[in-house]
């Protein structure tokens, strides 16, 4: 087994869940299996595989074959065919560098298809996230729909006793309308999102999607210096060894190649004489070198790898710049949204006693039936923000996550 399949199964085996499964695991393991654009990305370093064994052999030998129109007469006889065989060889050390040339592409290439990778798992993220959101706030609105009904039939009854208004019951009804509109619109709006979803997967357009209703909150945050294991930063630091490489290349090819050969002549005997080595063929060793003698070609070679190891590394500041940039804006989001989560969850509780303290008093006649319908509705804005909130630091835990993996 060569260590590229050796790299791979590690690879494959580091991304392996730890904990039991959840939908998302299943679907993100689903997407790394059959997303084309992945699958073509890990074509694209089986093709830079198949450069190593191309750049590494000798070039083919150089078979000719002569037979002469007329016949060349020699003091032995008549030369009827000539054979000659040759192979080239390069500079000293020449087919080895270029096989580390091909072999750090290959690793550039690998490490793009983990960045493809990463961005795969990101973009599942993207999309199942908001369907937790949809579904939760689905959920918040059809529980806040039975405790209207419930509010309704207290104010029915209420009205039927001569202690309540009519207008206290139509005003549940204005509430439930909106409420009952925005879950149709929720429930129409997923099935776009499904769509999208499972087109990322590569699959069946309508086929169901399946959303957990708790979620884990991962609090650890990923160190900054994890950026160094980014999988674009490692790809052009193998770009720029494969270009320091290339340089070495270039100058061993400005140096003169050898060439071996060996030639055979077919002579044929001259009948009216007799001597020793009457028709004997004739055989010699051959040395060919070539005479790299045009420089310029070969300067500018030189030149064209100096210049792509600057751009790399130009490049890999650039994209380690960019890697920093977005650590801090992700890590100041996951904060943020971490502080949003706690007020909201005590607004909730606090807002859930103010009901109940006034359902208390509106059964004592002292507090207006309109100001709970309010904190009713106050109350489905508090979850209804917090589910968002908790969407997006789910997203900014994706963001780090997918900024500081291998």
């Amino acid at each position: 087994m060569n260590r590229y399949n050796i790299y791979l199964l590690l690879f494959i085996a580091s991304i392996s869940f730890g904990f039991a499964q959840s939908n998302l695991d299943e679907y993100a393991e689903y997407a790394l299996q059959n997303n084309p654009g992945l699958k073509a990305s890990y074509a694209e370093f089986e093709i830079a595989l198949q450069q190593i064994p191309q750049v590494s052999s000798l070039e083919d030998p150089t078979l000719r074959v002569s037979s002469f129109g007329k016949m060349v007469e020699t003091r032995t006889g008549q030369q009827m065919a000539r054979f000659s065989l040759e192979q080239m060889f390069p500079w000293f050390g020449t087919l080895k560098e270029q096989k580390n040339v091909a072999a750090l592409n290959a690793e550039a290439a690998f490490e793009s298809y983990k960045l493809e990778r990463n961005e795969l798992l990101l973009n599942v993220k993207e999309l199942y996230y908001p369907l937790f959101e949809l579904d939760e706030a689905v959920r918040l609105n059809e529980a806040n729909l039975k405790i209207l009904e419930t509010m309704k039939t207290l104010a029915i009854s209420r009205f039927q006793n001569g202690n309540g208004k009519l207008s206290d019951a139509l005003r549940v009804d204005i509430m439930t309308n909106e409420i009952q509109t925005d879950i149709n619109i929720l429930k129409e709006k997923r099935k776009s999102m499904v769509i999208a979803f499972n087109k990322l997967l590569n699959r069946d357009a309508m086929a169901e999607v399946l959303v957990d209703q708790q979620v884990e909150l991962n609090t650890t945050l990923v160190s900054r210096d994890s950026l160094a294991n980014n999988p674009q930063l490692e790809a052009l630091r193998k770009k720029v060894l494969a270009a320091q490489a290339q340089e070495r290349v270039a100058t061993k090819q400005g140096m003169p190649k050898l060439g071996l050969g060996f030639e055979y002549i077919i002579t044929q005997k001259r009948p009216e004489m007799t001597f020793a080595d009457n028709g004997q063929d004739a055989y010699m060793a051959m040395v060919s070198v070539s005479l790299p003698i045009y420089r310029k070609k070969y300067k500018a070679m030189v030149k064209e790898t100096q210049l792509m190891q600057t751009s790399f590394t130009a490049m890999q500041q650039q994209v380690e710049n960019n890697l920093i940039a977005q650590y801090e804006i992700a890590s100041f989001e996951l904060e943020q949204k971490r502080q949003q989560m706690a007020l909201y969850q005590k607004q909730v509780m606090q807002t859930n006693q103010i009901i109940s303290l006034l359902l208390t008093a509106y059964g004592n006649e002292q507090a207006d039936f309109e100001e709970i319908l309010s904190m009713q509705q106050t109350l489905l804005k508090y979850e209804l923000l917090e589910v968002t909130v908790k969407k997006e630091y789910l997203l900014a835990i994706a963001k780090i996550e997918y900024l500081t993996s291998r």
